[in-house]
């Protein structure tokens, strides 16, 4: 008896080595990667689809996705060489492009302003932020070039109009700023923006309702990097295809609303044309941005490899 509990025990102990040096292999066998967003938002639902589904796994990468509340600050950390890959907007990366960084933008997740301008309920025209103060994130963020991008739409100038644009910090910030009357107006999201007009402040301008065109948040590199590792940009650009794809899939609708519910904590030709109009705005800021082009830093060659091997059609069952 003592013989047989025994080998049970050895037989037991085995099996959990084995699986444990399994477990240690396979994680030395995955690449690390360091990506940082710079916001909570829904539009990085694809990053989260592919963490929470193992997608990054599958193809040989160890992902850590690291939340920093600011483009901007993303940037420095980028260019200091403390992340691999952001996904942030590019504002702040044309910057560090025309300080001489050599940076791909490889894969957009979003090619449209999220931000709506709110404002207290007794401004309701254009005319009426004349004299106002607007609160957005740090100044060369995105928040902040959508909202000069928006005051150009509006027929507005910041000198002319005596308008003040106020660092306020993330979405929370801006609404408590609201809320106080420490600002006339807020740069807000779209999560932000439906709390606030429930309130009843005003959205004077849906810049994505508006549909002016503006590159968003996508994912970067430095073109070093890519070099250094193909077969690891390779592997993210796969997962990020198939995490759309299961986002797409009807069937998958709840679980992509919990995976979205968990992380945000309850908040082409057209995208070199979006790309351009943010080199354009970032320019009137820093002048050695003027000198930047959009296909310097729009690299599509991944997903243009990934659609002559059909990879688009084998994850999108031929409907993509």
């Amino acid at each position: 008896m003592r013989a047989k509990r025994s080998l049970s025990m050895i037989l037991a102990f085995g099996i959990v080595s084995a699986v444990w040096h399994v477990s240690v292999l396979r994680a030395q066998q995955l690449q690390g990667v360091r990506l940082a967003l710079s916001t909570p938002t829904p539009h990085m639902a694809p990053l989260w689809v592919a963490k929470d589904r193992k997608l990054f796994e599958r193809h040989g990468l160890d992902v850590q996705l690291i939340l920093v509340n600011s483009g901007s600050l993303v940037a420095q950390m980028f260019a200091a060489g403390e992340l691999q890959i952001t996904a942030n907007a590019p504002a702040s990366l044309v910057n560090l492009v025309a300080a001489g960084e050599r940076i791909s933008f490889f894969l957009g997740l979003s090619n449209t302003t999220p931000f709506s301008v709110v404002t207290q309920p007794n401004i309701r025209r254009a005319e009426d932020l004349k004299g106002k103060k607007i609160g957005t994130a740090r100044f060369g963020g995105s928040s902040h070039i959508s909202a000069l991008i928006a005051l150009e739409h509006l027929g507005l100038d910041l000198k002319r109009d005596k308008i003040t644009l106020i660092q306020t910090g993330v979405d929370p910030d801006r609404m408590a700023a609201l809320d106080v009357k420490a600002i006339d107006a807020g740069m807000l999201q779209r999560v932000a923006t439906k709390v606030m007009t429930g309130k009843g402040f005003y959205n004077l301008l849906n810049m994505h309702a508006a549909k002016i065109h503006y590159q968003n948040t996508g994912l970067a590199m430095k073109r070093e990097y890519a070099a250094a590792n193909p077969r690891a940009i390779d592997g993210l650009t796969r997962a990020m295809i198939e995490a759309y794809g299961f986002i797409f899939h009807k069937d998958n609708k709840q679980a992509v609303k919990e995976i979205i519910a968990r992380n945000l904590r309850l908040p082409k030709v057209e995208a070199l044309e979006g790309m351009r109009i943010v080199i354009k705005y970032v320019a009137e800021q820093n002048p050695k941005a003027a000198g930047v082009k959009a296909e310097e830093i729009v690299d599509q060659s991944w997903l243009k490899r990934l659609d002559g091997e059909g990879f688009f059609e084998k994850v999108y069952g031929g409907k993509f």
